[in-house]
């Protein structure tokens, strides 16, 4: 009898099925670092030699890399020659796995899907109803190691009890639609603070954790607690134009995209109005967004260290996106294929290009504290 695992999942990744019409082939046709583990490589050497010529070891990342692009082995239908000529079975895991990304939480697993894919996005950003996530059984056959790509997040087992829970709340959260989106994050933030404190206490306070994530799934709590909560944080415009002109610089360096960036922020406030207009319309889009983030790439935990820091790259990720998404809507109207692209765009700025993470990682490395952040960032007017 196959042995069965446990998945942690939105609703949406059962019903994705890769559509060749409406992917511009992001993964093949682009820049991208394609690699296979060793155990493809040598596959490749002994069946088909010519195949595995295309890869270099690359020592940094311990992976052989396809050494050109477009890919090779793209055929001028679009489809991948070696699937066509050899059977799934023959991709690397990188390639059998994408879009899907799965994280393994030691009893159980998560998997979800990358924005940086066309389709997987269409069909995640643009959903009315909020997202709906499932606990689900897979058979070996589909979840078996050779087929899938896992990404291992290492938790003390008193957390690891609870992630669930406190996933489903930090859900909540963001879905909790008669908030704007800034005023989610500042929820958020406040969850996180909290969880935080509890996560670094010399006693494990098994209750409190529980009472925590209840609370904040909770539409009594955040309709009564929220108001006054939000009313706390005081947004600082200039402290807020400050950061993302230093941050902008360190992940882009000098150029065209730093400077708007820049002039975006410095000029934050007297856009008020115009900004509120385009998040208030495209709101749905935006939490859809945040949630799938969040969940993919395992927000509080992504990085080893505090929570606090953690939330900081998660709203900052978030900000640059928003800024991003105004100078597009500044210049042109934008509609559902410019927003599919420039989410792939940025997607694959971060989630594809690990230094940019580390880098807003590394410049929150003295900013410790839930409160300067969300004052620094988000607005809860």
């Amino acid at each position: 009898m196959l042995q069965k695992y446990l998945y942690f999942q939105p609703q949406y990744v059962n019903e994705f099925v890769c559509d060749s019409s409406k992917c511009n082939n992001n993964c093949c046709e682009r820049g991208w670092n394609i690699d296979v583990d060793e155990a493809t490589y040598k596959k490749y050497l002994q069946v088909a030699p010519a195949i595995a010529q295309h890869f270099k070891f690359n020592e940094q990342k311990g992976k052989y890399l396809l050494i050109k692009h477009p890919c090779p082995f793209l055929t001028d239908k679009k489809l991948c020659r070696l699937q066509l000529e050899h059977g799934e079975d023959f991709l690397s895991l990188t390639c059998k796995s994408y879009p899907r990304v799965t994280t393994h939480f030691g009893k159980f697993f998560e998997r979800s899907l990358a924005l940086s894919c066309p389709v997987a996005a269409e069909k995640i950003l643009f959903q009315a109803e909020p997202m709906k996530f499932e606990l689900v059984e897979v058979s070996e056959k589909i979840h078996g190691g050779k087929r899938t790509l896992v990404n291992p997040v290492h938790l003390d087992e008193k957390i690891l009890a609870h992630v669930i829970d406190i996933q489903a709340a930090m859900i909540s959260i963001l879905q909790e639609r008669t908030l704007s989106i800034d005023q989610r994050l500042i929820m958020l933030g406040f969850f996180l603070d909290r969880l935080d404190e509890i996560s670094s206490a010399e006693i494990f306070d098994d209750d409190a954790l529980i009472k925590l994530t209840s609370a904040y799934e909770s539409k009594k709590f955040l309709s009564e607690q929220v108001p006054r909560m939000i009313q706390s944080i005081s947004f600082d415009a200039k402290n807020f134009s400050t950061m993302m002109a230093e941050l902008s610089d360190e992940i882009y360096d000098e150029g065209k995209f730093t400077e708007a960036v820049t002039k975006i922020a410095a000029n934050y406030e007297k856009l008020s109005h115009f900004r509120k207009n385009f998040l208030d319309e495209h709101a749905t889009f935006l939490e859809n967004f945040l949630v799938n983030e969040l969940f993919l790439n395992c927000y509080p935990w992504r990085y080893e260290g505090q929570i606090i820091k953690n939330f900081g790259v998660f709203i900052i990720k978030y900000k640059i996106f928003e800024i991003t998404l105004l100078l597009a809507v500044m210049k042109n109207p934008v509609d559902k294929d410019n927003l599919i692209s420039l989410t792939n765009w940025f997607t694959t700025q971060f989630n594809h290009v690990e230094i940019n993470h580390r880098r807003i990682f590394d410049y929150l490395k003295d900013k410790n504290d839930a409160f300067d952040l969300m004052e620094s960032l988000l607005k809860g007017d």
